[in-house]
Parts: structure tokens; sequence; C-alpha cells
């Protein structure tokens, strides 16, 4: 699996302050199917991108693109995730939803506009796939499957970004709230999550006495522990049935994006 690029290499340590870093694969782990968009594709189409891409590592709280700035590169995690925000006059930025292997950003990237409309941050540390915008527009103005497969998973995006805001006025905190930490389990690959109440308060739109009190609820229900930064799902099936029915949506809306197309792909 190539990951040399064509002319456009993904910012490294020297050249970049926001510290990307690249690193090797182990010859014995394949993560050619780790990112499930990427693992969508036809063989032939992932061989494709690979040839393009490459593997970097990401630190929490490194911001990767501006709200209306032009992004350089889009990134695929694989075993790290990021939020989307949008910044807000004189308040923290108002956090709308995670990406984690079930997808990539920036979407406008894959659209072609100039400019981001959300600013990204990596909340979850790990790996990713990167790559140029350049090298990405080549390889959607050649591969019919892989720009079908990006319009599907950013027609998901848009409309679990309208879920979000009808989530907000619908539901209480603490159903919002187990809706954050399953999201974040699925995005992490796991029941041990690192936030801190003020992250929480920032993602749910709440003042941090509010999440603090739902998070108190849900402990004494035994659905979680928690301390300074660090949550543990302990009962993850009753953590479902207390969330608000959006998880289960965004998970559907996610699942049908990553259905194939049989018109439009080649045979893996």
């Amino acid at each position: 699996m190539s990951r040399q690029l064509s002319g456009r290499r993904c910012p490294n340590r020297a050249a970049n302050p926001a510290n990307l870093t690249n690193i090797s694969v182990p010859p014995s782990k394949n993560l050619s199917l780790a990112n499930r968009l990427i693992a969508s594709l036809p063989s032939r189409e992932r061989s494709l991108f690979f040839e393009e891409s490459e593997l970097v590592e990401l630190k929490v709280s490194m911001v990767l693109t501006e709200a209306g700035h032009a992004p350089t590169y889009a990134y695929f995690p694989v075993d790290g995730f990021v939020s989307l925000s949008l910044p807000m006059a004189g308040k923290p930025n108002a956090e709308l939803t995670l990406v984690g292997n079930e997808g990539m950003f920036s979407t406008s990237t894959a659209l072609g506009v100039s400019e981001s409309a959300f600013t990204c941050t990596v909340q979850g540390a790990g790996r990713f796939f990167c790559i140029h915008q350049t090298q990405l527009q080549h390889l959607l103005a050649e591969n019919v499957c892989l720009n079908d497969s990006l319009k599907r998973y950013v027609h998901a995006c848009l409309s679990c970004l309208a879920l979000q805001a009808a989530c907000v006025n619908l539901h209480s905190i603490e159903q919002r709230l187990a809706r954050w930490l399953l999201m974040t389990r699925d995005r992490a690959d796991s029941s041990e999550i690192f936030l801190t109440h003020d992250t929480l308060a920032v993602l749910l739109g709440v003042r941090r006495e509010s999440v603090t009190r739902a998070a108190g609820a849900l402990q004494r229900y035994g659905l979680i522990s928690y301390g300074r930064g660090y949550l543990v799902l302990l009962d993850e099936s009753r953590l479902e049935g207390v969330a608000c029915p959006c998880y289960l949506t965004d998970l559907q809306l996610h699942e049908d994006a990553l259905s194939r197309p049989p018109h439009a792909c080649h045979t893996p």
C-alpha cells in the first residue's frame, strides 16, 4: 500500500506548527478498511485513494480547519475523531457534531467549495488518512464511485446537522448527554472517555453546572462513572435507552450513506 503523494504531501512536524507527524504502518496491521467510508469502496478505488494519501497522527485540541478559511487537506479518521463547530461572536464555538472512522472532513473539499463552513478540532487523538485537496479533486473527477460515495456521505452529514438543531430544542440535557457519550464511544471505540465538563458543556450548548447535574443523574442511575476529565460507560445498553432517539437516527443516516450504490461502483 503506497503512502507516496503525487506532488502534494501532508504537512510534517518541521513544516507545520500544528505538529502533524507522519507515522509508519506496522506490516502486520492492515488499515485499509479502518475508515468505513474508504472501506465501502471497491478495492480498485481504495488503491487509487491510498496512492494519493498519507497516514498522519493528530493530537488532541489541534485545529485542522478554521471556518471561513480554505482547507488545504481532507482527513479520513482511522482511530481518532474530531468535532465540527461554528464560531459564535463573544462566546465559545458551538459544537455541531463528531466525525470519526465513519466518514471524513473537510466536506467542502469534496464539494469543491473554496471555504470551510466549520472549524474542525481534534477531540480524540489518533491516526488519519490525509490527502491534499488538489489530489482529492483529481480523484473525484476521474472516479465516479468515489464521487458518488462522498456525495452520499455529505448528504448524511447535512441530515445529521438538521437533526442536531432539532435535538437541542426537543430533548432534555440528560438525553442529549447520553447521546454525545455514545457518539464519542463509537468514534473512540472505547467505553473509557476523556472529556472534561467544560468540553461537554460546549458540546451540549449549556452551562457547566447543567452538565454536572446531568452527569450526576446518569451516575446515580449506575450508567456512568466519572471523575475529573474521565468517564467510564458502565451500562451501555441502558445508556442507549436514556439517549434521545437522535442517536439511532444518526447511526442509520450514516449506515445508509455507507451502502454502496451498485450502479456507480465496480465489483471489488
